[in-house]
């Protein structure tokens, strides 16, 4: 029997945009509804073109009253159809009740949690999922009214990782006429008619307004989430590019913005800020952006995290204690603020000085700190010290005297070997990879 013309277009799409390799075994999730039952029957009709193994998947919500009976229907066909069903139950109300989050976005976790497991169990390469042309655009339009940037309108991908939809670029009205014509059979969501939910509010009521005024606003949008794609892959580049300039520590990750265009560094603050599972919204990159001018600037974006400038370093960090003061009286090792020193009879770094155990402190800075005369803090504005780093800085005392500040200050009467002395051994050095930028432009103290 040859192929359906709908059929034929989505082994196209598929081999476009190369969703399957040969010899693989794809997991389709089906609900019962009319896209996923015709996506079940084309993979099926398509899997001696494609040499795969098809599969199905279908968990029971338990939201609905006829939730049992779509269980059933998808059971019932699938042994009809000859393929192998996984199947499970969850109570989706009553974990959405637990967690305090809606039935939406408890039932898409729930969901995805079952299907990644049928996926590891039934030995699966892939899954595939049923959305359309149709679920694009309102998924588009659902996040310019929630808010968002450009990347954030490439919601769905053909191809995402192990999950793919082959009728993604297909209108919900072609699926419609091939069900028709292959008589395939389905059963309706009821709550799909229910305009409480903000997805089909838009699906009923706000696209087909647009649709008044641009009868295919579906490829428009379809338009928008590929050249949305396009600039995703750019700034995927980006963060490629510069990935040498970012440096993570235990709170917080710096990054050297140096000849960067606001776009880059705006971009890369908001890499740097999902490691910390935050986003930070329009006014806050606007006040980025309007501040990058200035030298040093504080900007809280939520959940104890902070976006902050000293010179041409950016540091997104969370709220950290930091260690005010250590006495150093015994042999062994000593934290200090991420870094590590150790007090012992012997050298065991290349940065080191001899120090009275009896008398030495590290510390961070006082304000009335001066050498030779000069504030400590016009010494750190010479040596091109970020204001984040300032007060975290380890400032080594003997007898109430500043010996050594790491890579910024040495007295060299510490670097002679005296009777009794101990040798104070700095181990690790954090912030040296973003100090050593500086060398060159250090002034002699």
């Amino acid at each position: 029997m040859p192929l359906d013309q709908f059929e034929l277009e989505v082994l196209k799409f598929i081999e476009r945009h190369q969703l399957i390799t040969p010899n693989s075994k794809v997991l389709v999730a089906i609900s019962g509804g009319l896209d996923s039952v015709s996506l079940l029957y084309v993979m099926v009709r398509l899997r001696r073109f494609l040499n795969i193994e098809v599969y199905a998947a279908h968990l029971n919500h338990m939201i609905r009253a006829n939730a049992t009976r779509d269980e059933e229907f998808v059971k019932d066909l699938c042994n009809r159809m000859g393929i192998k069903l996984y199947t499970s139950r969850i109570d989706v109300p009553a974990f959405c009740a637990k967690e305090k989050t809606s039935i939406e976005e408890g039932a898409r976790i729930l969901r995805y949690e079952f299907l990644e497991k049928v996926l590891r169990d039934s030995g699966s390469d892939f899954l595939a999922l049923g959305h359309n042309l149709n679920d694009l655009a309102e998924t588009i339009l659902y996040r310019l009214i929630r808010g968002t940037g450009l990347t954030g309108l490439v919601c769905m991908y053909p191809k995402d990782g192990y999950k793919i939809r082959p009728f993604l670029y297909f209108k919900r009205q072609e699926i419609e006429s091939y069900a028709k014509r292959n008589s395939v059979p389905h059963v309706e969501d009821e709550t799909n008619l229910d305009l409480i939910y903000t997805r089909n509010y838009i699906r009923h009521k706000i696209l087909p307004m647009l649709k008044d005024l641009n009868n295919d606003m579906e490829n428009t949008l379809k338009q928008v989430h590929f050249s949305a794609m396009l600039l995703k892959k750019h700034v995927s580049n980006i963060i490629e590019k510069y990935k040498d300039r970012v440096y993570t520590f235990e709170n917080r990750i710096v990054f050297d913005s140096s000849r960067m265009d606001e776009f880059e560094i705006v971009e890369i603050i908001k890499s740097c800020l999902e490691r910390f599972h935050v986003q930070v919204n329009y006014r806050q990159i606007e006040q980025i952006v309007s501040s990058l001018h200035k030298s040093s600037w504080t900007i809280h974006v939520g959940k104890g995290v902070m976006v902050r400038k000293g010179f041409e370093f950016i540091s997104i960090e969370t709220a950290h204690s930091v260690v005010q003061s250590l006495e150093v009286a015994q042999e062994g090792t000593y934290s200090f603020n991420g870094w590590l020193f150790e007090l012992a009879r012997k050298v065991l770094s290349n940065k080191y000085i001899f120090v009275d155990p009896l008398s030495t402190t590290i510390r961070i800075r006082h304000k009335t700190d001066r050498i030779l005369g000069r504030k400590l803090k016009d010494i750190f504005i010479d040596c091109g010290i970020p204001q984040f780093l300032r007060d975290e800085i380890p400032i080594v005392c003997v007898q109430d005297r500043i010996a050594w500040i790491p890579d910024i200050y040495l007295n060299n009467s510490f670097k002679e070997k005296k009777n009794n002395l101990l040798v104070l051994n700095l181990l690790n050095d954090p912030y040296s990879c973003i100090l050593k930028e500086r060398s060159e432009r250090r002034k002699k103290v």
